[in-house]
């Protein structure tokens, strides 16, 4: 389980996913909203799960941004609307904000611009499928160990049997 960032914007991330990557990277961000919001989830201590406690609503940006350039590549994409609907629904929150406005507010993760976390990121993508990724990111060793961030959040939403941490609604 991972969400690839390569890089701090999530529109950029998107858009150097090789096919297959990019389709599952929005299934893959579902299962982490899931497992931070759901109770018992089995994926809520992963480290993929852990590093967004607290950042639901700019993980399903994330989410939302690779289902948008799925979407204009010709795909089918029913993983939008549930992770909008799956986030309402454990924080409350309706109206998604973009990632400028999700940093103007301080609610991006911290470790989002962490250039070893985005090499560790990048490194990792060259594992997966060498020939689509070294033109991306041709100076990047492809054996490079993952860097796994925590949340300054703490636990996953998950965690609070209420969902009523303060960190987990927006005023």
């Amino acid at each position: 389980m991972q969400t690839f960032l390569p890089y701090p914007d999530f529109a950029e991330s998107a858009r150097v996913l090789d096919q297959r990557r990019l389709g599952k990277q929005r299934v893959e961000t579902l299962q982490v909203l899931r497992a931070l919001t759901v109770a018992g989830h089995g994926w809520r201590r992963h480290p993929a799960v852990r590093m967004w406690a607290g950042y639901e609503e700019a993980l399903t940006r994330y989410g939302l941004t690779l289902c948008a350039l799925w979407s204009a590549r010709g795909h089918a994409d029913t993983v939008a609307a549930t992770l909008r609907a799956d986030l309402a629904a454990a924080v409350g929150v309706t109206d998604v904000r973009d990632q400028a406005s999700l940093a103007a507010a301080g609610e991006l993760p911290p470790w989002l611009g962490d250039e070893a976390f985005h090499t560790s990121h990048r490194s990792a993508l060259g594992r997966k499928d060498p020939e689509h990724y070294r033109r991306w990111f041709p100076e990047v060793a492809d054996d490079l160990p993952y860097v796994w961030p925590s949340s300054d959040r703490g636990a996953p939403a998950a965690d609070d049997p209420g969902g009523n941490s303060p960190d987990r609604r927006r005023a």
